[in-house]
């Protein structure tokens, strides 16, 4: 047994000073697991700590699987482990736990073999038949974590002591939560449609305001919606509090104040006097939209850094809409600390950790003098000004980001980054990933549904959706993300910077794809670009509640390829939009009409027999020639094209029709379809 009299005395310093001083610190422990468990052990044998683990010498150790589980908690100190494995999301959602006075207990290996340790979080972000020599991750981790100021226990060297700093006393300034929770009210008691958007980092006391205004607002009904209960717990504990009530934490519905999750509130539209929206980054905008449109008061509040995501994609968009559209909307943001004192030394250490403080700064001046280059995992974490401004504008193009994108973007092996620059300065990034080159048998088994190796998304489902074998034998590539600084949006800079990473691939990979939450305006870019639409699915995302498309493209020759499987879909698409893609929207609908190819039929009866016809008729028929000959739709007016769509392949109900364009009823309707079918029998005869 080591004698650690020396370690826990400093860090009962420690935790004395940061008691009065209404901070959090890390304390760093390295070295073998048996000698980092032993010392902790002492270190926390008179504290309350929260400790994640795998390991079952860790005593109460527990490891969630997924990081909002942690949501809303509150712990003493806290123990992140990090021989389970260095998970970003895991480690700052951890840290974020740790209320004032605390302390974030960190073990890890000696830093100057972290870099070629075998870090288990390592298969987290590795596609089969890929490995890491060695984590660039963790190098840079290292590198930073020596240099901050925080107690750091070694092993193999003798015991240092950071200078600590006594008698240091902070207040904590709740006057900008007051100010929060006043608007919040005026959004209940004043004027309709006046949305207010609160976005705060961790710690800022969001949640909590939203409680302590429905206590403000004891004769309002009042719903608080977020994706996770567990995240609503400050909220009704702070509400629970200025009752002076007891509330239990598995308690949906406290005095005026009750919680329903997203899709429950959208699907039943209960009646009530405030929307409080909590973590609304985490919903997709479409849902946020409709709650816009059914609640007149209605609040959104958001984290902008911390591990649910850092919402900065959220923020541009949905505050662009939000404001364009409510003149009188306001924007709030928490900047101020309430769990802790501002400068707090942990919250600090675990943003510069995991590059969560980078923010892009848009270049006031880009002329001719883009370049693109292929950037390396090794030369991102040798250039720090590089790396912050490359993780920044994926971040600010990106809906949904997570903490663990900086591990991914360093340490994926399968992964290459193409970016733009001007200036040196980052204005474009594409992040692809090399799919494909698995044997044959492995490919065999994939097909056959018997096997789904991690990564090679979109191999194997080309793989799946044609029977063949090359799809996951050949290399392939594939767009994960592809950001442009905003100021340079529809300059053609995505363009050209997609085309110097098709140059770069040709030589090795036999074709290029993408997928994303499809829309009208990303099908359009895309297929602009030379890909094909190959796959639509069939449910919604989850993030974006948009259907996810599949688009290929060839690199070298085999257009007779990609031309099959854009017919297929053709027909699944068709088949598609009289069932599950029914309520897909016309305009993406449209657009991916567009883009089908004509097929040789030879027993279509000449349109102009449908000019009398009614629209049960007429629509069978309409719907085989649109079917075989979709270029039928190319060039109606707008106006007809989508009542044709909506009407014929999409089956949408009269009623339906009717309200969203706004005629008179069903007489109106059919005098709009029989205009649209003057208008397409037109089209023939200029065929």
């Amino acid at each position: 047994m080591h004698d650690f009299k020396l370690y826990k005395h400093s860090v009962e310093q420690l935790t004395q000073q940061l008691t009065g001083a209404k901070h959090r610190q890390l304390v760093l422990i390295t070295g073998d697991s048996n000698w980092c468990y032993e010392l902790l052990s002492t270190l926390t044998s008179s504290y309350s700590v929260k400790v994640l683990s795998k390991s079952s010498e860790l005593i109460s150790a527990s490891w969630p699987e997924h990081t909002h589980q942690l949501l809303g908690q509150e712990f003493p100190h806290a123990v992140y482990d990090g021989f389970s494995g260095i998970y970003p999301d895991k480690l700052a959602a951890l840290a974020g736990t740790v209320k004032a006075g605390g302390v974030l207990f960190l073990l890890l290996p000696t830093l100057a073999s972290l870099t070629t340790w075998q870090d288990p979080a390592l298969k987290s972000v590795q596609s089969h038949g890929h490995s890491n020599q060695q984590s660039y991750f963790n190098l840079r981790f290292a590198q930073l974590i020596h240099t901050l100021p925080a107690l750091h226990f070694d092993q193999q060297t003798a015991f240092k002591q950071s200078e600590l700093k006594s008698g240091i006393t902070n207040n904590i300034d709740y006057l900008p939560q007051q100010h929060c929770v006043e608007q919040i009210t005026k959004v209940a008691t004043g004027r309709a449609n006046r949305p207010l958007l609160i976005n705060a980092d961790r710690g800022r006391g969001k949640s909590a305001a939203l409680g302590l205004a429905a206590a403000a607002l004891p004769n309002k009904n009042i719903i608080v919606c977020t994706t996770q209960f567990s995240a609503t717990h400050s909220t009704f504990k702070h509400l629970a509090k200025t009752l002076q009530v007891e509330y239990n934490s598995k308690q949906k519905q406290l005095a005026n104040l009750q919680y329903m999750a997203p899709d429950a509130l959208i699907s039943q539209l209960p009646q009530c006097d405030l929307l409080l929206v909590d973590e609304a980054a985490a919903i997709p905008v479409p849902l946020l939209l409709k709650m816009l449109e059914h609640y007149p008061r209605i609040v959104f509040a958001s984290t902008l850094v911390g591990y649910e995501g850092n919402g900065r994609g959220y923020t541009i968009r949905f505050t662009k809409h939000i404001k364009a559209t409510y003149k009188a909307a306001k924007v709030i943001t928490l900047n101020e600390p309430l769990r802790f004192a501002k400068g707090d030394p942990l919250e600090q250490h675990i943003r510069t950790l995991l590059a969560l403080d980078a923010q892009y700064n848009e270049l006031a001046n880009v002329n001719a003098c883009i370049e693109h280059l292929e950037v390396t995992q090794q030369q991102l974490i040798n250039d720090e000004t590089l790396l912050q401004q490359t993780v920044a504008l994926l971040a600010l193009a990106h809906y949904q980001s997570s903490v663990n994108d900086l591990r991914q973007l360093l340490d994926a092996p399968s992964q290459k980054l193409f970016i733009s620059t001007c200036n040196s300065c980052v204005v474009a990034v594409c992040l692809v990933a090399i799919e494909g080159g698995l044997d044959a048998e492995l490919a065999e088994k994939i097909i056959s549904g018997d096997r789904r190796p991690q990564g090679h998304l979109m191999a194997q489902t080309l793989g799946q959706l044609t029977s063949k074998t090359c799809y996951l034998t050949k290399p392939s590539a594939r767009v994960i993300r592809i950001a442009v600084a905003p100021n340079l949006h529809n300059q053609g800079t995505g363009k050209a910077l997609l085309n110097y990473c098709q140059l770069q691939l040709t030589p090795t990979c036999r074709y290029l794809g993408a997928s994303f939450g499809a829309t009208a305006t990303l099908l359009r870019f895309w297929q602009s670009q030379g890909f094909g639409v190959v796959k639509l699915g069939y449910q919604r995302d989850k993030s974006t509640a948009e259907h996810s498309a599949l688009v290929v493209k060839y690199l070298s020759g085999q257009s007779a390829n990609l031309q099959s499987l854009k017919q297929q879909f053709k027909h699944d698409l068709f088949y598609g939009l009289l069932t599950y893609f029914r309520l897909l929207n016309v305009e993406l609908v449209a657009e991916l009409i567009d883009h089908c190819t004509d097929e040789v039929t030879p027993h279509i009866q000449p349109i102009s027999l449908l000019n009398n016809l009614s629209r049960f008729s007429a629509a069978p028929k309409i719907w085989y020639l649109l079917n075989h000959s979709p270029s039928y739709l190319n060039n109606l007016v707008k106006k007809d094209k989508h009542l044709l769509i909506q009407m014929v392949l999409q089956n949408h109900n009269t009623e339906q029709l009717i309200a969203e364009y706004d005629l008179g009823g069903k007489k109106a309707l059919e005098q709009q379809f029989k205009q649209a079918v003057k208008s397409l029998i037109k089209k023939e005869h200029t065929l």
